[in-house]
């Protein structure tokens, strides 16, 4: 796939062509990521098996990982490569993706929707600079959160108010429900040892450099974080970012502080939204996990060390984003040990912060995102 993306899109217009004249499967479903089976295609794809639409339907995922779940398929799914699901895409009625995408653009007789991966903070898509001109509208539907987005996400992607579609992210359906997602919290108490302790997760988003991440998570720092969780009963999680090229953190060094990189998770078949259904804490930054995290109404931390600087490279959506943040902000080592110990002592400054935004950002909080994408999309059982 990686040829397909140098190649300009003017070589790709033929396929548009393609598209609309191959007949589709009207009982054919197709699941696209570049970036591992997870997120929101991953929970739309457990939604359909644990509702049995693939009696009906035949469900293709194509994953830049198949080789990890073809084995297992269940009955009428299959897993195949990219290049191969290219040509699954052609001939099927009902598409979604939320990493990565064919340049092809949708056929009418196709619904294909865009799940993207979160509600933005940080500019995307269009909003960046350098990509104003970048097409990236290749979906007849295109998810947003709430009508506070709705201006964001159409300057993002150049799309019409038509495409946009209101709905939660699927992937929050396993945080608020029993889903098989939330079946897998077994696996994740061996793995961080927790010994029924509460756990804090710490979520960094993507950067070209952690250096000034590392700074916070220096070993100092660290070793009285460790014991701040000894002396209050709290164990600590850091899942690093799947892009994340922090080689220099030290995993694994500490007795209740953990760190884990996205292929440890896969491995032990843990879905990161069980682990933030199990946790009473979040530590990110520019991360649109909290905007889903909101969802619970538990405290947030935000290292916010390098604003600046990340405005400048990459840019907000918003004019002042701290207004959008509701938690403590964290710059400096010395404030999230105090972050840490106010959470670990059971304070909360910022309740009802979190409740007026989480209605700003979440129209839906019922756990019933799944259903309405697929009822959206028109499938019928």
């Amino acid at each position: 796939m990686a040829i397909l993306k140098k190649a300009p899109r003017k070589m790709w217009r033929f396929l548009d062509y393609f598209n609309k004249c191959i007949k589709k499967n009207q009982n054919q479903i197709f699941l696209y990521s570049n970036l591992g089976f997870r997120d929101n295609v991953r929970a739309v794809y457990d939604y359909l098996v644990e509702n049995g639409y693939n009696k009906k339907f035949k469900i293709v995922c194509s994953l830049n990982d198949y080789k990890r779940y073809r084995h297992c398929a269940p009955c009428n799914v299959k897993f195949v490569g990219n290049f191969t699901g290219l040509f699954k895409f052609f001939r099927s009625k009902f598409c979604f993706y939320c990493f990565g995408k064919y340049p092809v653009k949708p056929s009418d007789m196709q619904a294909v929707i865009n799940l993207w991966h979160g509600m933005p903070i940080k500019r995307i898509g269009n909003m960046e600079q350098g990509n104003e001109k970048t097409d990236y509208n290749y979906f007849s539907y295109l998810l947003c959160t709430s009508e506070f987005f709705r201006e964001i996400m159409k300057e993002s992607f150049n799309c019409s108010d038509e495409q946009i579609f209101i709905c939660g992210q699927p992937r929050t359906d396993i945080m608020l429900n029993n889903l098989s997602g939330s079946s897998e919290n077994n696996a994740l108490s061996p793995l961080m040892n927790a010994d029924g302790r509460k756990l804090m997760l710490w979520l960094p988003t993507f950067r070209t450099d952690y250096e000034n991440e590392t700074e916070l998570m220096s070993d100092e720092i660290f070793i009285k974080l460790d014991k701040l969780c000894e002396k209050y009963g709290w164990s600590i999680m850091i899942k690093l970012h799947p892009l994340s090229k922090a080689e220099n953190i030290s995993i694994n060094k500490y007795k209740f502080i953990k760190i884990f990189k996205q292929e440890i998770l896969d491995k032990n078949n843990i879905n990161l939204y069980s682990i933030l259904k199990e946790s009473e804490c979040l530590i990110t930054d520019y991360s649109s996990v909290y905007f889903d995290y909101l969802l619970l109404d538990r405290p947030i931390g935000f290292t916010v060390h390098d604003m600046n600087s990340y405005s400048q490279d990459r840019g907000f959506v918003f004019e002042n984003p701290g207004e959008y943040m509701p938690g403590e902000k964290i710059i400096t080592g010395m404030d999230l040990l105090e972050f840490a110990e106010s959470v670990f002592s059971g304070k909360d400054r910022y309740k009802k912060e979190r409740e007026r935004l989480c209605r700003l950002f979440n129209k839906y909080s019922d756990g019933e995102n799944c259903r309405r994408i697929i009822e959206k999309a028109g499938i019928k059982k």
